[in-house]
């Protein structure tokens, strides 16, 4: 189907295009100076002492929990209103995730009253998602991670460009993980990044990114050394030159996309509100946000199968975000005893649809979207 609003774009044009072929010429694709340079460029764009690139934002976040050092029999708390990378990499180091509800019907963000109360003398790090863009309490759960002594991980997937007391998402905690995945604020197909202060974290994360090895291919490449010693387990976590390449151009364009994500989420709100069927989740929100997602929240009268069914026809693509994790048949056959209740998320997980959102869409593309759910809503009311 050719949609006629899609859900996500691609913010690319004969820029990146120059710059691949750039790198193509260069005749170098695996990690080299173009992805030493997009770390340079990122660390200072984020105020982080240390970026390291790797091959995707499921890859930061395991390298996380590796270098933090979870393992059997730690657990760590996370939110189940999520992508299913957040509680896998948890699971990729024998660790147990703990899920924790949402705040409420405006806030998707983890709770943090719930948080607490599911801390164990076992629990070992948070990690904290900040859906849709929109940061999480990052101070209340600051402080509770400090009482508790425990690892703060961001998944800031969602939040790149997103910053509190002007500190950016992903800076906040001991570790933040981003990724680049094609629907994301910036994106280069595959690849994402991990952001430290701690020197020492940073060394780790280094070698576990590329097979434990002391000395990379380039260095080797350039007579800079012939061998090498391997003195951590690693993976091969690698981002390649032209995607680093495509994130140089990416994070230029950042704050500009952001803002037009900022007025295209506002001119939903305004065009939507007071309409009977539905809400708006974070409206009036006191924290900042990349306006990654425009999600809104059906209530009961309204058939979700049926809604967006009517959008498809209209040719407006949509979506769910997210099926709680707790619920998928691996979770539940797997993680033995998990008895979880979390009735928000598994409310918010049957009744949410996310809205088109990204900075190719025009004003009159918004305005399109909010006549057609007018119409259509009426139709699918149970």
């Amino acid at each position: 189907m050719k949609w006629k609003v899609t859900l996500s774009d691609l913010n690319f044009d004969q820029r990146e295009r120059k710059m691949v072929d750039e790198v193509i010429e260069n005749r170098w694709l695996t990690m080299g100076e173009i992805v030493e340079r997009l770390e340079e460029e990122f660390a200072h764009f984020m105020g982080a002492r240390h970026a390291i690139t790797v091959s995707s934002g499921t890859a930061a976040l395991h390298l996380a929990m590796r270098a933090l050092n979870i393992k059997p029999p730690d657990q760590v708390i996370v939110p189940s209103l999520s992508f299913v990378a957040s509680s896998n990499a948890i699971l990729y180091v024998g660790a147990k995730p703990t899920f924790v509800d949402i705040s409420g019907w405006n806030d998707f963000n983890l709770s943090c009253e719930d948080l607490e109360k599911k801390i164990t003398n076992k629990t070992k790090a948070i990690v904290v998602v900040h859906y849709g863009g929109y940061l999480a309490d990052m101070q209340e759960i600051k402080r509770i991670a400090r009482k508790h002594k425990l690892f703060v991980i961001e998944d800031s997937a969602h939040a790149i460009g997103a910053d509190l007391n002007s500190k950016m998402a992903g800076t906040l905690g001991e570790v933040g993980c981003f990724s680049f995945f094609s629907n994301k604020n910036l994106a280069t197909g595959e690849g994402g990044m991990i952001l430290t202060h701690n020197d020492r974290l940073a060394r780790k994360l280094k070698l576990l990114r590329s097979h434990g090895m002391t000395s990379m291919t380039l260095n080797r490449h350039k007579g800079h050394t012939y061998t090498y010693d391997v003195v951590e387990l690693g993976y091969n976590y690698r981002m390649t030159e032209i995607s680093a390449a495509l994130g140089i151009l990416q994070l230029k364009k950042l704050h500009r996309a952001n803002k037009k994500r900022k007025v295209l989420t506002e001119l939903y709100v305004s065009n939507l509100k007071g309409i009977d069927g539905f809400s708006i989740p974070f409206r009036d929100y006191p924290r900042k946000s990349s306006y990654h997602l425009f999600p809104i929240l059906l209530n009961k009268k309204v058939n979700r199968k049926k809604f967006m069914e009517f959008l498809k026809k209209e040719r407006i693509q949509s979506s769910i975000h997210y099926p709680p994790i707790h619920k998928f048949s691996y979770y539940r056959k797997n993680l033995r005893g998990n008895q979880t209740k979390l009735p928000l998320t598994e409310y918010v997980g049957a009744h949410q649809v996310t809205l088109p959102l990204h900075p190719l869409l025009e004003k009159e593309d918004v305005i399109f979207v909010c006549d057609k759910i007018k119409k259509i809503l009426p139709q699918v009311l149970r």
